[in-house]
């Protein structure tokens, strides 16, 4: 299935910012589940590209005259494969690495009791089965919590958006030792455009990688557009830095997903 992707990002500053620097994740992974015709990154300056240590691309934009705002545009066309049921492993990070917490993942004993029926004897099967009884838990809500929301804070509430799910669903794997990461990325849907970037989990069972996209229920990544993956959103944010002055911003973002073929 051949995508037509544009995400489209923007901050107001409410003063004048003197420097800034911004790594910035809007490029589609090179996986075999995906073919990349087309990508584009439009900035207000020339970034350095790199990779960071996950293998996600990275790009470093350093801006060191005044302004008082930040508009990036990626755009492209993305080739997925629906036919794809799971990942291998990346050789260049070592699958156990997702077994450790983060701050953003850490189990709490409510988390724990949760999960415990469902990992006593983990499978494909049960672990979907949690996935189930997660979202009935947690249903999607937006705007209860933000992007510093913990797992076991999210979980607490009953619920929050797929970013909020992502991080309750690995926090409970890998307090069994079971190996989850955090994938952020597009998602296509004909019934409607997606309006912002996606995050779903995936799980290391037997040697490839699952998707458990908790908020939409599902468990194949037909419809996924990988972009990113690590411990949490952190490492997988589209934008994160640090500025000089510019006091409070204001953030506008929009994504659409159109099928081409």
């Amino acid at each position: 299935m051949k995508l037509q992707i544009s995400h489209q990002t923007n901050y107001y500053y409410g003063e004048q910012a003197q420097r800034s620097v911004q790594y910035i994740r809007m490029t589609p992974m090179q996986l075999p589940h995906q073919i990349i015709h087309r990508w584009d990154v439009l900035l207000p300056k020339v970034a350095v590209s790199q990779k960071d240590g996950f293998g996600n691309d990275w790009l470093t934009l350093s801006r060191n005259e005044t302004h008082d705002n930040l508009q990036m545009q990626a755009s492209g066309i993305v080739e997925i494969n629906t036919d794809t049921e799971r990942l291998e492993d990346m050789d260049n990070v070592p699958y156990l690495l997702f077994t450790v917490q983060s701050p953003l993942t850490k189990c709490s004993k409510e988390m724990r009791e949760f999960a415990a029926p469902f990992l006593q004897d983990a499978s494909l099967e049960s672990l979907k089965k949690m996935a189930n009884a997660l979202i009935m838990k947690m249903p999607f809500v937006k705007d209860v919590t933000h992007v510093g929301t913990t797992a076991s804070e999210a979980f607490k509430m009953g619920g929050g958006v797929c970013q909020d799910h992502t991080h309750v669903f690995i926090s409970m794997l890998r307090d069994s030792q079971i190996p989850a990461r955090y994938v952020s990325g597009y998602l296509y849907d004909d019934t409607e455009n997606h309006m912002a970037s996606h995050a779903w989990a995936e799980a290391y069972i037997e040697g490839y990688w699952y998707t458990f996209d908790i908020s939409n229920q599902a468990f194949t990544p037909n419809a996924h557009v990988y972009v990113a993956v690590g411990r949490d959103y952190l490492d997988t944010a589209p934008v994160r830095g640090v500025r000089m002055g510019g006091g409070y911003e204001n953030l506008y973002s929009q994504v659409l997903v159109t099928r081409l073929s």
